[in-house]
């Protein structure tokens, strides 16, 4: 099972809700979080079971993955401080 993650910039308030992470039934593929280096954003993406990770933006495959558990990195906008809210209480299978 996943749980949701939201992440929001404190300076420019770029932000992105209802991010999944984790795995469903089977243990592949997961849902990954990510930061696009193509169209800047955030966002999760399947990873795993023959797919090749892709931004769910732009379909572009030049994506940094994150650890499921992050908790702030620089905002891919403006490079300010960035901090990701998981929300273990609402999953999803």
């Amino acid at each position: 099972m996943g749980h949701k993650v939201d992440f929001a910039c404190r300076a420019c308030r770029y932000e992105e809700r209802d991010l999944g992470v984790g795995r469903g039934r089977r243990p592949e593929p997961a849902l990954r979080l990510f930061q696009c280096g193509n169209c800047r954003s955030i966002g999760s993406a399947w990873v795993g079971g023959g797919f090749v990770p892709r931004c769910s933006l732009c379909y572009h495959d030049d994506i940094a993955l994150l650890a499921d558990d992050v908790l702030a990195v620089a905002c891919p906008k403006c490079g300010g401080p960035g901090v990701f809210t998981h929300r273990h209480e609402e999953t999803w299978e």
